[in-house]
């Protein structure tokens, strides 16, 4: 990519201020990894039990009152479980938050989440990826998902015209658009022979997640509710029809709330870019700095951050992916307070500001120009 001035950098410019910049979110770290047990083990365990209750009862409602005003009560607790087990549950333990337990429903490595992505593809562009190259153009691919422009050091194509309304129909069915991520669909039209060998190298892994949840969801379920129907002369294809959807609409609900909480922890105003050669033996608080400047945190109360499966505290998961998620809410403050000390900005709003700055960014890079978001990161002379 073409190198640019980019933004003044922020925070710690020595190495020893980078040093002890490092040094105290190492301690924040450790401090809070010390009490992590038992009471972690008690809620992670608890959350997994309401959200197989909200989802059972979700679904029989579905089964058992189709078109009745109970339709909707089910598939609105049909989303709320689907939300719950990709954000506080699937999305936290496929981080490895509790591997330390030893318990295989909790197991990092081996959990499959309720989505159309597959668990190996995630750990890969999400853990990896994204995680250690957060916000790096051209590196994490999680910043416009090779969708859509959200920088002006992205260069403009006639195709971004409609990504506005592109981005709507995204939120909507951002399950599949995150299940064929890790393809590059995009690089086809300059790395078309590449390009294809990596889709057909992918595509047995993907179809076979895809067709896991589509049997689940849109074929098993609704034939289900035929045959409960017909048993209570409703008829089968009322049954069939009322649960998929009912299905459809749940995993529509978990699909725009995900992408709505994860569009506003990287995407709001102020979030920052990275040249890639910046990585390149990166200094460890140069990459704390990093995770703080290309991420943003959501303000609400203790059931939102749950809802949101606590990215809300987007800085504190990219500071910390491992740690359990429940305990951002303890370290905010520190590590607010470590940021106000460097000289390090902490972004941070509620869910209306932080969305509206996030569609503003839609809208105006659909157009060529844009905001100029790639920071300059000094580094420090070598010692003499």
């Amino acid at each position: 990519m073409t190198s640019t001035t980019g933004q003044p950098g922020f925070g710690p410019q020595t190495t020893e201020a980078l040093d002890t910049f490092a040094a105290e979110l190492d301690a924040v770290r450790r401090d809070t990894m010390a009490r992590v047990g038992p009471e972690d083990a008690r809620y992670i365990t608890r959350l997994l039990w309401v959200i197989r209750g909200i989802e059972s009862v979700g679904r029989a409602l579905l089964l058992t009152t189709p078109w009745l005003p109970t339709f909707w009560l089910g598939a609105a607790l049909l989303g709320l479980s689907k939300c719950l087990q990709n954000m506080e549950f699937g999305h936290n333990v496929m981080h490895g938050q509790y591997d330390w337990m030893n318990d295989p429903r909790f197991d990092g490595k081996s959990h499959e989440w309720d989505s159309t992505c597959s668990k190996e593809d995630w750990r890969h562009f999400h853990n990896y990826m994204h995680h250690h190259y957060t916000n790096v153009l051209e590196l994490d691919r999680d910043f416009g998902y090779g969708m859509l422009r959200l920088s002006a050091e992205v260069p403009w194509e006639p195709r971004f015209l409609t990504q506005a309304p592109y981005a709507i129909v995204v939120a909507m069915l951002f399950e599949w658009a995150i299940a064929i991520h890790n393809m590059e669909f995009e690089q086809l039209r300059t790395r078309r022979e590449a390009t294809q060998a990596r889709i057909r190298a992918l595509w047995p892994n993907v179809k076979a997640k895809m067709w896991l949840q589509i049997k689940k969801d849109y074929v098993l379920w609704p034939l289900l509710g035929g045959l409960v129907s017909l048993v209570f002369g409703a008829g089968l294809l009322k049954g069939l029809l009322a649960v998929l959807l009912g299905n459809v609409l749940a995993n529509v609900i978990r699909n725009v709330w995900t992408f709505v909480v994860i569009f506003c922890g990287h995407f709001t105003a102020g979030v920052h870019t990275f040249d890639p050669a910046l990585v390149q033996g990166e200094h460890k608080g140069h990459w704390y700095l990093r995770q703080i400047l290309g991420s943003s945190n959501i303000e609400g109360g203790k059931l939102f951050h749950i809802m949101t499966g606590n990215l809300s505290h987007q800085i504190e998961h990219h500071l910390y992916p491992d740690m359990p998620a429940r305990r951002y809410a303890e370290v905010a403050p520190r590590v607010r307070a470590i940021c106000q000390r460097h000289g390090v900005p902490y972004n941070t709003g509620g869910m209306a500001r932080q969305l509206a700055t996030v569609a503003v960014r839609i809208v105006r890079h659909s157009f060529p120009g844009g905001e100029r978001t790639l920071t300059t990161l000094q580094r420090p002379a070598a010692p003499h």
